[in-house]
């Protein structure tokens, strides 16, 4: 294997933070990534597309027909499923949010035919080897001097990409699923599962083109939700967070009404005072056994940095507590009023209950806002 892909991991890997970045990450960490993934991608096309046995092929095909997607908006709690559920082995995790839906599909259609599986590839190679800008980092291991595992990630994926069918238009995003799992040696679990915050804004069209797909929806207590994603996302206005919120919302109430039995809530503030009950609620809806490892919080079978023992004295129950403690200091008083003007009905129907608002003031609250 040519030393370059070794020696631009290496200057990646030295640029890497110790701990979560703050802000947008620096340019010269940016561009380390996409020369890495470049040198990966163009050794991968050297070697041409992963041979794919017909048994291969038909699992995989069988295996992309039950997708687990776990959604919610932006803060909710999404991640902490996605990690609970990492390590079980009935079950192909994606290390990093999919986004095709609500970012990439956009993306790839804007590129040349011949251009987007480069795009994409190289794109979910920098995702696996720094998925967050946080550890744990190389989610498939390092390379060495004789082999890359992400290699062979982009071989699998070159081979996966022609094996659907064009007329597919979330194939290119199953093909990432298919080409993690090949390379990760897990094409005959039971479900792949997707973690991408605002994928309910999507559901009519995921069962439409996977009518087998699961969705697991997770909300949390509003006022929370927004001090965390204000703090988070310092640059969003209260418009937009609460616009996205009430859609989520809206969501919620309407599927939980029709009692779909491919449709899951999950309430945060659950999962972190009674995990055992909730984990077991989403075992049986997976339709998995329950095991130990759904008690810790993972990345690719990597510890988080949340991990730890987990129930009401554990790091999810500290989380809860901080993000409650948090509202009073980042939350006005008027931008509490206007949560509750807004989408106070809602977050009622879904147990979380609002401070009252008098009818003259929420309707000013929300012309002054434009929320109509």
């Amino acid at each position: 294997m040519p030393s370059t892909i070794t020696e631009a991991e290496d200057q990646l890997n030295s640029l890497l933070p110790i701990s979560r970045m703050e802000h947008a990450p620096p340019t010269d960490l940016l561009a380390a990534a996409k020369a890495w993934s470049q040198v990966v991608w163009n050794e991968a096309v050297r070697l041409g597309a992963m041979p794919l046995s017909e048994n291969e092929l038909q699992k995989g095909l069988k295996f992309a027909q039950h997708p687990v997607f776990i959604c919610g908006v932006h803060r909710s709690g999404t991640t902490l499923v996605r990690n609970l559920l990492d390590s079980h082995p009935d079950l192909v995790v994606l290390p990093s949010e999919g986004t095709y839906y609500t970012n990439l599909e956009f993306k790839l259609k804007s590129l040349p035919e011949s251009e987007q599986i480069a795009f994409l590839g190289m794109e979910w190679l920098r995702r696996l080897a720094n998925p967050i800008n946080q550890p744990p980092y190389w989610l498939l291991g390092r390379s060495s001097e004789t082999i890359s595992p992400y290699i062979d990630f982009a071989r699998y994926l070159m081979a996966w990409w022609t094996a659907g069918r064009k007329d597919d238009q979330e194939w290119p995003h199953i093909a990432i699923l298919l080409a993690y799992a090949s390379v990760t040696g897990n094409i005959e679990a039971k479900f792949w599962v997707d973690k991408t915050p605002a994928n309910e804004r999507f559901l009519n069209r995921i069962w439409a083109e996977m009518p087998n797909a699961k969705i697991i929806h997770v909300i949390r207590d509003p006022i929370t939700t927004l001090t965390s994603r204000k703090k988070m996302e310092p640059s969003i206005t209260m418009r937009t967070a609460l616009l996205d919120l009430k859609v989520s919302f809206k969501v919620a109430v309407e599927q939980s009404r029709l009692n779909d039995p491919r449709f899951l809530l999950v309430r945060y503030e659950e999962l972190c005072d009674d995990p055992d009950v909730v984990i077991e609620r989403m075992t049986n809806f997976l339709e998995i056994p329950v095991l130990d490892i759904l008690t810790q919080s993972t990345v690719a079978g990597m510890p988080t940095e949340a991990n730890s023992s987990f129930g009401k004295e554990g790091k999810a129950g500290q989380i809860l507590k901080s993000s409650q403690h948090q509202q009073s200091e980042l939350l006005s008083n008027t931008e509490q009023e206007l949560i509750a003007a807004y989408i106070g009905d809602l977050a009622t129907q879904l147990k979380y209950p609002l401070t009252k608002v008098t009818t003259l003031r929420k309707l000013y609250l929300r012309l002054k806002n434009r929320l109509w």
